[in-house]
C-alpha cells in the first residue's frame, strides 16, 4: 500500500468515527419480573375500568387529568396490562375483561349496570378466586391524594364476607408503598356493582385522584402505571399467601362443579423442560410416524422435513446437514451458521428414537478464515452459487461495494462462502472479495453512502446501478452539486490505480451530510412506547407486541412493514450477526429465534448493543453487551441477526 493510500485510509477512519450514527440515549431500567411463583393455583379476573363504555348513555363521565387531560380508561388499561404479566409470571391464571379501549358488552348502548354486570360475569364464567378492578378517580376536593379501595363485604344472600375487608387492607398497604400520597383512606364499604353484584371476593382499586394536580403530574408521566401495578401485585401476593385456604373454600362453595383447573407451571428456571416441550411439539408437527427411526434414510428424511418446515428462510439460515451410520448409531455432519439448528436437529432425532452417537455439524464462521471474516465486493458484479463451483445452483448477484460477511472458504481457496447484504448465502470466487478484519470493515459500515442510480463507466470499468459506495467528504468533486467523490474497494487501471473516483451527481442518490437518518426517526418513535404493556396482537399505546412496536415505529418513517416478525425478517439489508453486532445503528431491526430455529421476536436497535422491544411485561430496553446493566443473557443467546430496512 503506497503512502497516498495509507493517508486516505487514515482520513476515512477518522471520517467513519465522526460519522458513525450516535446511539439514541434512553433512560431505562430492567422491568420487574417475579423470581418465584407465589401465586400458583390462583385464578383471577382483572378489569380495566371504563374504556369505550364510559361514553355511552347513562354512564358517568370518566375522570380526566386536571392538567394533563390523561384519560382514566387508558390509565386503567395500562395498569391492568402490566399487572397481568406480573400475575402470570408468578403462576396465576389470569382473565381480562377487556384488552383495549372498548366496552365489555357487545350489544347496543346498554345501561351502566348491564355493562358492569358483563365485567363481573367474566369472573363467574372463569370460576375465579378474585376479581380486581383498576380505576382512577376524581373528586371536588382537589387536594385529596390517596389510595381508595371499594369493597362490599357481603355475598348476594346478605351473608358477611369479612375476607373482603382483609383484601382491602392488603391492597391499601401495598399500593400506598408504591404510589405517592398524603391522605390515608379507610376501605370504602359501598354497594358498587363491581364489588357487590356477585359472590366472588372483589375489590375496586382507586389508585388516586386525577383532579389533584400533584397526582395528575405524577401519574401522567410515562411508566408511572408500573408502580401502581407493582403495588397491586404485592397486595395480591400478600392476600393469597395469607388466605389461600379460605379462598379455595369460597371458590368451591361458589362453583361446586369446579373441575381441575390448574396445571403447575413448574419452576421459572426450568429452561431444559421448556426446550424439550418445544422439540417434542415440533416433532409431532413434522413427523407423523409412531415407530422409532432405524435407518439412515428415515433419519435423513426427518432432517429434510425439519429444514423445509421450520427454518424461517433458507436464504438467512445455512443448514447443510447429512446423517450417516456410525458405530451402531447415527452421526450428524455438515455445517450451519446458527448453533441452535444443530442442537435442534440432534434432539429431534433422539426424540424420534434414533441413537445419535456424534454431532459433528460445524458452526460457522469457520476458523479457517482467520481474522479476515468480513469483506467488500471489489468487482462490478459477481454471481453467487450454491456450491464452490460456478454453474452449480445460482443464488444471487453481489455488486461493487456491497458489504458481506464471510462464513467459510473451500480447501482450494478459490471460493469463499458469503452472507450477503440481501440475506442470501452463497459461494463467490475469491478475487471478487476484498477481505477485511472487523476494524477495517467498520470503516465501510460507518461511512455515509451514495447509491448509484444509473450505470456509469469510468473508461471501461463499470460502476453498476444499485451499488452503494462510501462518500469521501471534502474530496475533489464532493460539493454535492455536480459530482461526488466515492471510495472504491481497490484501484483499477481505469482510475489509474486510485481508490477514489468522482461520479456525476445525476447518477447518484445520497442523504445530505448531517441529516437525521430514517433509522433514528424509527428509534425515537419506538422510544415513545417505552413501558407500554405487552399485549399480543396489539399496535397501540394501550398495549402492543414485538412486531406491533417495530411496525408502528417504522410507520413514523414512512415504511409499512409486514405484520409479523417472521415476515419482517425478509425486509432490508443484513447488518449484524451473533459474532458481529457492535456497529448496529439506530433503527436496525434485530431478530431472535427460539430453540427450534423459528424467528419469534424482533426489536429496534438504539445503536450499538442496546435495543428497544416489546416483551412481557412491557416495552423495554435490553442489551447484548455483558458489561451493560441492561444486558440480557437469554436475548443474547437467541439473537440471530439484524437488518436495516432503510439506509
Amino acid at each position: 500500500m503506497n503512502l497516498k493510500s495509507v493517508c486516505l485510509l487514515i482520513a476515512l477512519l477518522h471520517t467513519a468515527v465522526a460519522l458513525q450514527a450516535q446511539p439514541v440515549e434512553i433512560s431505562a431500567e430492567v422491568p420487574f419480573t417475579p423470581d418465584r411463583i407465589p401465586l400458583e393455583g390462583l385464578v383471577i379476573t382483572l378489569d380495566a375500568g371504563h374504556g369505550g363504555s364510559a361514553h355511552q348513555p347513562g354512564y358517568a363521565e370518566s375522570a380526566r387529568g386536571t392538567k394533563s387531560r390523561v384519560v382514566e380508561g387508558d390509565l386503567n388499561m395500562l395498569v391492568a396490562g402490566e399487572l397481568r404479566h406480573h400475575l402470570l409470571d408468578a403462576g396465576a391464571e389470569v382473565h381480562m375483561t377487556r384488552w383495549d379501549d372498548r366496552r365489555v358488552t357487545t350489544e347496543g348502548a346498554l345501561s351502566r349496570a348491564e355493562e358492569l354486570g358483563a365485567r363481573t360475569r367474566v369472573a363467574e364464567e372463569t370460576r375465579s378466586h378474585l376479581f380486581i378492578s383498576c380505576h382512577h378517580n376524581s373528586t371536588e376536593r382537589t387536594t385529596a391524594t390517596g389510595v381508595v379501595i371499594l369493597i362490599w363485604p357481603k355475598d348476594k344472600a346478605g351473608q358477611e364476607q369479612p375476607l373482603e375487608l382483609r383484601l382491602a387492607e392488603c391492597l391499601t398497604s401495598e399500593v400506598e408503598k408504591m404510589v405517592p400520597h398524603r391522605d390515608w383512606f379507610k376501605p370504602y364499604v359501598v354497594d358498587h356493582p363491581l364489588s357487590s353484584g356477585f359472590d366472588v371476593p372483589a375489590a375496586v382499586i382507586e389508585f388516586g385522584f386525577l383532579t389533584n394536580p400533584e397526582f395528575d403530574a405524577w401519574v401522567s408521566q410515562p411508566g408511572s402505571h408500573r408502580a401502581e401495578a407493582r403495588g397491586a401485585y404485592n397486595g395480591i401476593v400478600k392476600f393469597w399467601t395469607e388466605h389461600r385456604e379460605e379462598l379455595e373454600a369460597i371458590r368451591k362453595k361458589n362453583f361446586p362443579d369446579t373441575s381441575p383447573y390448574w396445571i403447575s407451571k413448574g419452576t421459572l428456571d426450568d429452561k431444559a423442560a421448556v426446550s424439550l416441550r418445544l422439540y417434542d411439539r415440533l416433532l409431532h408437527q413434522i413427523w407423523p410416524f409412531s415407530s422409532s427411526i432405524s435407518t439412515t434414510t428415515e433419519a435423513q428424511a426427518l432432517i429434510a422435513c425439519y429444514r423445509k418446515s421450520v427454518i424461517t428462510d433458507p436464504t438467512f439460515f445455512l443448514f447443510q446437514v447429512s446423517v450417516e451410520e456410525r458405530g451402531g448409531g447415527f452421526a450428524l455432519t455438515g455445517r450451519t451458521n446458527y448453533e441452535r439448528l444443530s442442537t435442534c436437529a440432534e434432539q429431534l432425532l433422539r426424540l424420534a428414537g434414533a441413537q445419535v452417537v456424534a454431532n459433528e455439524i460445524e458452526h460457522l464462521p469457520s476458523p479457517r478464515l482467520g481474522s479476515k471474516r468480513f469483506g467488500v465486493i471489489q468487482i462490478p458484479m459477481a454471481l453467487t452459487w450454491g456450491e464452490p463451483t460456478e454453474g452449480e445452483n445460482v443464488q444471487t448477484q453481489v455488486l461493487l461495494g456491497e458489504r458481506v460477511m464471510l462464513l467459510d472458504e473451500n480447501p482450494e481457496k478459490t471460493h469463499v462462502l458469503i452472507h450477503g447484504g440481501d440475506g442470501y448465502i452463497g459461494w463467490v470466487r475469491n478475487e471478487a472479495v476484498l477481505r477485511l478484519t472487523e476494524p477495517e470493515f467498520a470503516v465501510w459500515e460507518n461511512a455515509d453512502y451514495a447509491t448509484v442510480t444509473k450505470d456509469y463507466l469510468i473508461d471501461d470499468f463499470r460502476v453498476p446501478a444499485g451499488a452503494s459506495l462510501p462518500i469521501v467528504w471534502g474530496g475533489s468533486g464532493s460539493d454535492g452539486i455536480n459530482a461526488l467523490t466515492v471510495r472504491l474497494p481497490k484501484g483499477v487501471k481505469a482510475t489509474a490505480m486510485e481508490t477514489t473516483a468522482a461520479l456525476p451527481a445525476r447518477n447518484l442518490s445520497w442523504r445530505p451530510r448531517g441529516a437525521q437518518t430514517p433509522g433514528r426517526t424509527v428509534a425515537l418513535a419506538a422510544a415513545e412506547f417505552l413501558t407500554t404493556p405487552y399485549v399480543f396482537g396489539g399496535r397501540s399505546k394501550l398495549g402492543l407486541d414485538c412486531s406491533g412496536l417495530t411496525g408502528v415505529a417504522y410507520a413514523a418513517a414512512g415504511l409499512t412493514l409486514p405484520r409479523d416478525a417472521k415476515q419482517q425478517v425478509i425486509v432490508g439489508k443484513l447488518v449484524a450477526t451473533p459474532w458481529h453486532f457492535g456497529t448496529m445503528q439506530p433503527g436496525d431491526l434485530l431478530f431472535f429465534c427460539d430453540e427450534t430455529g423459528k424467528v419469534m421476536h424482533t426489536g429496534v436497535s438504539l445503536g450499538g448493543s442496546r435495543f428497544i422491544h416489546s416483551s412481557p411485561p412491557e416495552v423495554q430496553v435490553s442489551s447484548l453487551d455483558e458489561s451493560d446493566p441492561l444486558y440480557s443473557g437469554p436475548w443474547k443467546r437467541q439473537f440471530v441477526f439484524a437488518r436495516r430496512p432503510l439506509q
